[in-house]
């Protein structure tokens, strides 16, 4: 790891948890552009400011105003959220927010979590109630707006954006899909209200929030990459419990739906690189050294949903299996094949039906993809590195035996 992705992780440790102020061994801006990657430049840049400041007068000012548009935009998420709660409650309809406020809950200042859209779950009984509700509030409908579609998108100018759920994301198929969407139907129910500076919003409570972010980071790591800022959410989470409290609360569901080696993975990252408490219920000899480095320079390498590296949206077919959300132990070669597969019995509904026909499904696929590339639609350059990196993730994520019951 270089010594501006180490600074980084020394900061944000330090701005979340305290301990010993460190000291930064790389250029501040240079830390500054990676927190900027990894959405945690509002926590990152009151701790450098005043290096900026001294060493590079001439960028200060622009940091500074990037910072308070943070601050602004924070503030604004939390007014929405306020406006979102009025909103329900004045219909009649139960509902939590989930994910980025509810994970500020969480932080020693809320005002530390990098916030984004605004995002809440219904019971699918209030889905066209709420929907309608959001309308009304001058809200348009931006995508989503099918049942197929676990939520619905809505925007509202000049840059508002609030999600309705249906579900929450990195729910698997299968029975364990089934078993956690069944789960996931209580948060509303238990939802208990938090206040942010006045201003009040339903949250979920700990089990379920734990689950949601849990679920969240499996599916954005094992795809496009989470970044920063959704392993901190996970570190202060962690650390508001005693190790008890935790096992208690989670082990034998995580264990059944197989989060349980994920959540000790993430945890022991956690201990390692931000600096919470040591947790004895995630200890695990299975996870060592090398597999923390390997995980935490692929939350860094790819960013804030893989805004580092496009190519982590390619690398998603050859890493994780369609459907069941699962990472396997085989190699990029079989997953290159079983990826094909699916997508010639997806294109091909006959096939599927007639697998005998699986290799004119094959060269049909090989055709269609020559002819992409042949008309500049589809670029083949940096497709043996895509492939190289592909398989160094899905080495990596196999390890979590994720969604595997144990």
């Amino acid at each position: 790891m270089d010594a501006i992705k180490s600074s980084l992780l020394q900061i944000v440790g330090y701005q979340l948890f305290g301990g010993e102020r460190p000291k930064a061994n790389a250029d501040a801006l240079k830390i500054l552009d990676e927190a900027k990657a990894q959405t945690v430049f509002t926590s990152v840049f009151p701790f450098l400011q005043e290096d900026v400041l001294k060493n590079h007068p001439e960028s200060f000012a622009e940091l500074q105003e990037d910072y308070f548009r943070n601050l602004i935009l924070n503030t604004n998420n939390l007014q929405e959220h306020r406006e979102l709660h009025e909103l329900m409650m004045s219909r009649d309809i139960p509902y939590v927010s989930i994910k980025g406020l509810s994970s500020a809950y969480y932080y020693p200042d809320s005002s530390l979590r990098d916030m984004g859209d605004v995002d809440f779950l219904v019971n699918i009984n209030d889905f066209e109630k709420a929907k309608n509700a959001v309308l009304s509030a001058g809200f348009a409908v931006d995508h989503g707006d099918d049942e197929d579609s676990i939520h619905i998108a809505f925007t509202r100018d000049p840059m508002s954006v609030w999600e309705q759920h249906r579900s929450v994301n990195g729910i698997p198929g299968g029975v364990i899909g089934e078993l956690i969407e069944k789960d996931i139907k209580g948060a509303i129910g238990t939802a208990r209200s938090a206040e942010y500076e006045g201003s009040v919003c339903m949250i979920p409570d700990k089990y379920h929030h734990g689950l949601i972010i849990l679920l969240h980071m499996a599916s954005h790591m094992t795809g496009e990459g989470i970044g920063l800022r959704h392993l901190c959410d996970w570190a202060v989470f962690v650390n508001s419990f005693t190790d008890d409290e935790f096992a208690v609360m989670f082990a034998e569901k995580l264990r059944s739906f197989g989060l349980w080696k994920y959540a000790q993975v993430m945890t022991s990252v956690c201990e390692e690189y931000l600096g919470i408490k040591r947790n004895r219920w995630a200890v695990n000899p299975q996870i060592d050294a090398n597999l923390m480095s390997g995980v935490i320079e692929d939350i860094l390498s790819g960013g804030n949903f893989g805004k580092k590296d496009l190519n982590r949206y390619r690398e998603i077919k050859y890493i994780s299996n369609r459907g069941e959300r699962t990472v396997d132990d085989k190699n990029v070669v079989a997953q290159v094949a079983r990826t094909l597969n699916q997508k010639v019995y997806s294109d091909y509904r006959f096939i599927d039906k007639h697998h005998i026909l699986l290799p004119a499904g094959w060269i049909a696929e090989g055709v269609k993809y020559t002819g992409l590339l042949i008309s500049g639609k589809r670029k083949s350059k940096g497709t043996s590195a895509m492939l190289k990196e592909a398989a160094k993730r899905k080495d990596i994520y196999s390890k979590m035996d994720l969604f595997e019951s144990k």
